[in-house]
């Protein structure tokens, strides 16, 4: 049996719940979702507390400039909004927004509890084919014909197969905020080192982060991997050379000095020669790189100081996708140059940024900015 709507929400995830949210009530709408229930992406954001946005925002954190799209929705109205659905929220030192709760669940609970019920949620339910006429025909898995005036397509990264007949302008989907693939890392399964320094030089640019690495027998992980991934992701290349400073607060020469005195040292031998700098792990790490030969410091200490780690490609663990509906072919209200009608929002778009709730801002700007538009024509 044919169903009618006059907006259908593809993807229930955060830009599109936000969309369900924000949509007038004058409207019938549809939510589309393939998994069992909406919502589940954001339960794994931010550790499982959701990182809703961040205090420090500009297109400085982004693969490229959408400033304009946050001069109309921006991180503090974001905060703004949740709290005047109920949603209480606090910022850490870096500006990281969390719901107050600590608890992912708070935010997608109060974005289901404020659907109202003008939307109907189609769970399980997922797109095999749209047709447009004067209308969107949508075919789902359950051989059942929705049809509506718009839809808003916000689904997660990797997936617009379905929708390339009315809107060919995509960028190849890459893994972005992931962990990467290494040579072994002897000794260091599981080790955290924590404020290092890392460097990408991804043609002939240069890329810098500072935080903690977490390693794994084949691996790297953590916050700072997930941001150098981002570029590897936008260049297709994560195969790269990334140059760590396990010491950043002491100079090579300083360095020197002290590893100099600790020659003079009975107590010191191959085996702890670096024990009270690092990690023991991380210790014999380093002195087997230099055949435990404690006389050369000067070689222990570059390593130190330029710690390389050869990347290979990525796992299977990404947060977010880079890639997606090319930005330049849709309006400034997220619309589709080809196919009018057919708005875009979240991390189908091609844009993505680096952690910290970026994503997330994301995902409710453009969601805000298609919904407030769509709700400008029902006037």
């Amino acid at each position: 049996m044919d169903k009618t709507f006059d907006i259908v929400i593809i993807g229930g995830g955060a830009s599109g719940l936000f969309c369900a949210n924000l949509l007038s009530p004058a409207y019938k709408i549809a939510l589309i979702e393939k998994n069992d229930r909406v919502g589940k992406k954001i339960l794994a954001t931010g550790n499982g507390r959701c990182n809703l946005t961040n205090t420090d925002l500009s297109s400085n954190f982004y693969n490229q400039n959408i400033d304009k799209f946050f001069e109309v929705f921006n991180n503090f109205n974001t905060i703004d909004y949740f709290k005047s659905i109920g949603l209480l929220t606090y910022c850490d030192k870096e500006g990281r927004v969390y719901p107050i709760s600590n608890y992912a669940n708070s935010v997608l609970d109060i974005l289901r509890l404020n659907i109202q019920d003008n939307v109907t949620i189609f769970d399980n339910t997922f797109v095999t084919k749209i047709q447009k006429s004067n209308n969107f025909i949508i075919k789902t898995n359950s051989n059942e014909n929705i049809m509506c005036k718009y839809i808003i397509y916000a689904c997660g990264g990797n997936s617009c197969n379905e929708i390339v007949n009315l809107h060919k302008k995509i960028k190849p989907y890459k893994k972005s905020l992931v962990s990467l693939e290494t040579d072994e890392n002897v000794f260091l399964n599981n080790i955290r080192v924590n404020n290092v320094k890392a460097t990408i030089n991804i043609n002939d640019k240069i890329y810098t982060e500072t935080g903690e690495i977490l390693f794994k027998d084949n691996a790297v992980s953590g916050i700072m991997i997930f941001n150098l991934s981002s570029h590897m992701a936008r260049v297709n290349n994560y195969k790269q050379t990334i140059i760590l400073d396990l010491l950043p607060n002491i100079d090579k020469q300083q360095l020197i000095t002290i590893l100099q005195n600790r020659q003079n040292q009975k107590y010191f031998n191959a085996d702890n020669f670096l024990i009270g700098i690092f990690h023991s792990a991380l210790s014999k790490n380093i002195m087997k790189k230099v055949n435990f030969d404690t006389k050369n410091v000067e070689k222990i200490a570059n390593i130190i100081k330029n710690y390389e780690i050869c990347t290979h490609k990525p796992l299977n663990n990404e947060q977010v996708y880079s890639g997606g509906i090319i930005l330049d072919s849709l309006t400034d209200k997220l619309e589709s140059k080809q196919t009018p009608d057919l708005f875009f929002a979240g991390e189908c778009v091609d844009v993505d940024g680096v952690c910290g709730g970026y994503n997330l801002q994301w995902a409710w700007t453009s969601a805000y900015v298609v919904a407030n538009y769509i709700n400008s024509l029902n006037h």
